[in-house]
């Protein structure tokens, strides 16, 4: 028996470690087109970003407790919302210069509409799971670990089939917190009874990994029961989680245990305790210099010569992530002299 956890006091590098990786990940999907993804079995372990994102998200609030804590509006505007709005700010003007047109600029809303603003969805998720969070401690605190599970099974299942069934559109679907609803439960035991990988729990995680097979690599219609018209959200369902909690998750735990390369390692901390202004970057970057990026004889030769696309992906990661780690190099040195 294996024991998947964090520290609930103080600080724990190897959140932040996991938080680095996951970054990375969510620049990797933005630069592979998705046909491509495929090949490489992203939906493995590119794809757990976000979800892991939000597990942690969930973690660090029920870790505290499970009181009624709302979040606070002026921390949430502070550290969420003002970034993201200079981010969205800066990114129209420079939009604006590049196509002088307001229609077919960022002004039109396409950020979020037409998806321009890569992962523009996450602040919603964001935002949804800062209130949703609180509110789901008053049942956490009244049901056993298998009446939750069984809670949030029937409620992820109910909130499936009413999407399916009401043919939610896609620029509602990605900006609602329905499809990732039961990670609030997996951060919850991470937090308070901890993830425990055992036989029982490796057959769940093995029953994840035929699902997002099925989901990702199949035809299969599951709708009503599964939500599988939209093929960008296909390994957002319930039961793919339990391979992020009792597999992925360790996996990603016993490579932070394991990594014998430190220095790699502490850039990964470093590059996870700035990704969410990582995020808010790449998310400039794709709307503004990837158009040029890609553009490139270098890259766009990608279908001739496959090396091409590698080099792409790997000039977007140091684009998006060097930029932001000297900034916030710069800034600290800066505060320290003053």
């Amino acid at each position: 028996m294996r024991k998947i956890d964090f520290k609930n006091n103080g600080y724990d590098p190897q959140i932040d470690y996991i938080k680095g990786l996951c970054i990375i990940f969510v620049i990797w999907t933005h630069a592979i087109n998705r046909s491509e993804l495929g090949y490489v079995l992203f939906p493995y372990w590119g794809d757990t970003a976000v979800p892991i994102f939000l597990i942690i998200q969930a973690f660090h609030y029920y870790k505290k407790g499970l009181d009624l804590r709302m979040p606070s509006p002026i921390t949430l505007w502070k550290r969420i919302l003002r970034p993201f709005i200079v981010m969205i700010a800066l990114t129209f003007l420079v939009q604006f210069f590049i196509y002088y047109d307001i229609t077919e600029g960022v002004f039109s809303l396409t950020l979020y509409w037409d998806k321009r603003g890569y992962g523009s969805y996450y602040i919603f998720m964001y935002l949804e799971f800062a209130f949703l969070i609180p509110l789901f401690a008053f049942l956490f605190k009244r049901l056993s670990v298998k009446w939750g599970f069984l809670f949030f099974v029937v409620l992820s299942q109910l909130l499936e089939y009413i999407s399916c069934t009401t043919h939610c559109p896609d620029n509602i679907y990605r900006i609602l917190f329905f499809r990732y609803t039961f990670l609030i439960l997996i951060g919850y035991l991470l937090a308070t009874k901890r993830l425990v990988l055992n036989k029982f729990t490796l057959c769940w995680g093995i029953i994840g990994i035929i699902s997002l097979y099925l989901f990702n690599y199949t035809s299969i219609d599951l709708e009503p029961l599964f939500y599988t018209s939209l093929s960008n959200w296909k390994y957002c369902h319930w039961i793919c989680y339990l391979y992020i909690a009792y597999i992925f998750l360790w996996l990603l735990k016993y490579s932070y245990t394991y990594f014998n390369l430190n220095v790699i390692r502490k850039y990964l901390v470093l590059i996870g305790k700035n990704s969410y202004e990582i995020y808010l970057f790449q998310m400039f970057y794709y709307a503004t210099i990837g158009l040029y990026v890609e553009d490139m004889d270098i890259v766009s030769m990608y279908e001739i010569y496959p090396t091409n696309r590698i080099l792409y992906v790997v000039i977007t990661t140091i684009i998006c992530v060097v930029p932001v780690i000297l900034l916030k190099i710069l800034v600290q040195k800066i505060v320290k002299r003053i």
